[in-house]
């Protein structure tokens, strides 16, 4: 059969990455978002997608992306704490 591809994702989630920055100091206030005009960011991904092939096929996500951020500061606090990490 055809492959069929979808972006996943949440449309009230479709934040630019500094949109993404300022969700994640809302939980860690003391980080620090510095904004470079010298160079060029390899991940040029800062743009809006369309989720409604998603949402057609039935695809509701069960978490918010403040939720999200929140598993995944424990996570790093896991790992970081634990024996095995990526300095």
């Amino acid at each position: 059969g055809e492959d069929t591809v979808f972006n996943l994702g949440l449309d009230e989630a479709n934040y630019t990455k500094m949109e993404l920055c300022q969700e994640i100091k809302k939980q860690i206030p003391e980080l620090n978002i510095f904004e470079a005009q010298i160079g060029q960011d390899p991940d040029k991904r800062d743009y809006i997608v369309s989720n409604e092939k998603l949402r057609k096929a039935g695809y509701t996500a069960k978490i918010t992306v403040a939720e999200g951020i929140t598993e995944l500061l424990k996570a790093y606090q896991i790992v970081h704490t634990g024996e095995y990490f990526n300095v």
